[in-house]
């Protein structure tokens, strides 16, 4: 086996890893208890791609260094992870937490067991200084480590199930949609109560995009919400919390951006660079290093 994509789970997959990787390869999920609890793949990889800097993720990258001949580590979100993050987020995600102990303890059990000779050839692609700080601090000590960077990926694009369209029209508001629970810890009420104090801040409708892995009846029942499949690049306001979505091209000149304390920040937008093509990059340096 030439090539093992390690991913959160398949919707990952299908966000992230299908864009880049168009090699047949193996794939192995921390979320699957059927992929966790199979033969060690790691063995038989020639390069392991590693999408993230999760708990998981850093297991499966100690148990690759001591396997596979390569070892290719890729951005795929802009916020870096929050190292401390409240109790309750344990409790919102405890099913996710238990799925990922099991997976890391299973990378564990198998490093004793690998058998390799010279360090691996690691690559790192990054497009922020912050995850590039974070895997300098993992690959320290070992031999042949680069770093690459890219030019940030099209938020509009990269991430996304299905590429949205963007309209044109003018709209007043438009809400990049999260979901809060899982992300802050959070009950789905109390999610509620966020997306309501957000409306009494905004006069007039809401547009909302829902996130992949949100719940689609979120907005059911809130009147001034109105859920869309669409980019409105017009909206005279754009409002969310930390999603790269809200680095997209919009005209507007306001930004309600959520803070962890839970209020509604109103603030300037600064406009960020969509001309990158992170895909693309990153195909043409595997290519580069015959990968």
């Amino acid at each position: 086996m030439k090539y093992l994509s390690v991913n959160i789970n398949p919707l990952e997959k299908k966000r992230f890893t299908e864009d880049i990787l168009e090699h047949d390869c193996e794939f192995y999920f921390h979320e699957e208890f059927k992929s966790v609890f199979t033969r060690c793949k790691f063995k038989q990889a020639k390069t392991v791609f590693i999408w993230g800097r999760r708990p998981p993720d850093i297991s499966a990258f100690k148990l690759a260094v001591k396997t596979v001949e390569n070892i290719v580590i890729m951005q795929h979100a802009k916020n870096p992870r929050r190292e401390v993050v409240p109790i309750s987020y344990f409790f919102t995600n405890f099913k996710k937490v238990c799925k990922w102990l099991v997976s890391m303890g299973r990378l564990k059990v198998g490093r004793p067991m690998a058998r390799k000779g010279d360090s691996p050839r690691i690559l790192v692609f990054y497009f922020t200084d912050a995850y590039r700080d974070e895997w300098q601090s993992h690959t320290h000590g070992l031999q042949d480590v680069s770093f690459i960077k890219c030019e940030p990926p099209r938020v509009n694009k990269y991430g996304v199930v299905i590429e949205p369209d963007i309209s044109l029209e003018s709209v007043n508001c438009f809400y990049v949609d999260e979901p809060l629970t899982t992300t802050l810890g959070i009950s789905e009420a109390e999610e509620r109560q966020l997306i309501l104090s957000l409306a009494r801040k905004i006069e007039g409708p809401i547009l909302v995009k829902l996130h992949p892995r949100s719940c689609v009846s979120k907005f059911n029942g809130l009147s001034q919400f109105q859920v869309v499949d669409a980019i409105y690049q017009h909206a005279r306001i754009i409002a969310g919390y930390n999603s790269a979505l809200l680095d997209f091209n919009f005209s507007a000149k306001l930004m309600f951006k959520l803070q962890s304390s839970g209020e509604w920040l109103e603030e300037p937008r600064v406009k960020t660079n969509q001309n990158g093509d992170y895909v693309t990059q990153i195909k043409e340096h595997l290519n580069d290093y015959d990968l």
